[in-house]
């Protein structure tokens, strides 16, 4: 008996469109499109999705879950919105999401999912998906969807509203940092979860930025989060959160009491939780959890 799962591929294509689009040169525009394609590539391994494909303009990703696809496209398109476009020009992102099953067995027939799925990125800055991702989503993503009926497809689609606020409670539970990575590491290391994102600190890419601000690493969206709220650094011996806030952050080790950082800077050590411009009382939802050693 062949054993199936199931798997979400994403499909994201940047188009030109504008006056000059035929005579669009990437490198003298300064690479608006890698650049483009490179913050999705950075996202994608945020919510752990793998890169499947790229080509100039197009990047093929598969994840695991309908919720960690669907949450990464619609960071892909708050994180490629905020970016300056070329005169004459206008860059559209366009996102496609189906679902297909992963087959043990190679022989198992063709898999179709790919085209659907760059079938479905037809829309202008807009997300559209298939009715079997819309059924795995959790309650709350689904609510950010709606049907659309613009494809001349045999299968019913849905169109995402991605500029809505989502909810906390739609990024489900946290994630935890494997064993295996955690063993040997070279130097100081950091990894935050933030319900299904997970964000480190590397040797190459040694600063995480947080707040509201759409060009932040991790971006926090709270009333009491500044735009540029604070930042975390691996340094040569430690890991470093410095607060540029107006509410400072809270810091709740696992082992330990809650602290405020405002304005100043603190040495993270082992696990525990962050809040951003509010303290912990007793409510665990939107905190940022951090390992640091």
């Amino acid at each position: 008996m062949n054993k199936t799962r199931s798997k979400y591929l994403v499909h994201a294509v940047i188009l030109r469109t504008g006056l000059d689009s035929a005579e669009f040169d990437d490198a003298k525009a300064g690479h608006p499109l890698e650049r483009r394609l490179n913050r999705l590539e950075r996202i994608t391994a945020s919510y752990r999705g793998r890169i499947d494909g790229r080509t100039r303009n197009t990047l093929q990703m598969t994840f695991d879950t309908a919720n960690a696809a669907l949450l990464s496209a619609c960071e892909m398109q708050h994180r490629c919105a905020v970016l300056p476009q070329v005169a004459k020009q206008r860059l559209a992102l366009r996102i496609g999401i189906h679902q297909g099953l992963i087959r043990q067995r190679a022989r198992d027939g063709a898999d179709n999912t790919q085209d659907i799925a760059m079938r479905l990125a037809v829309a202008d800055d807009g997300i559209v998906v298939s009715e079997l991702v819309v059924q795995s989503l959790n309650p709350e993503l689904r609510e950010l969807t709606r049907p659309f009926d613009d494809i001349p497809l045999d299968i019913a689609v849905h169109k995402v509203d991605w500029r809505r606020e989502i909810p906390s409670a739609a990024f489900g539970g946290e994630s935890f940092w494997p064993a295996n990575m955690a063993s040997n590491p070279v130097g100081p290391y950091l990894v935050l979860h933030h319900g299904l994102k997970t964000i480190e600190a590397t040797q190459e890419n040694p600063l995480v930025t947080i707040g509201r601000d759409p060009t932040s690493d991790l971006v926090v969206v709270d009333f009491f989060v500044s735009r540029n709220h604070c930042l975390i650094e691996r340094q040569a011996k430690y890991i470093v959160l410095t607060d540029t806030s107006t509410n400072g952050t809270s810091v709740l080790p696992d082992t330990g009491e809650e602290f405020l950082v405002k304005n100043n800077f603190v040495v993270l050590k082992g696990k525990g939780l962050l809040f951003f411009g509010r303290p912990f009382k007793g409510e665990r939802r939107g905190a940022v959890r951090f390992e640091a050693y």
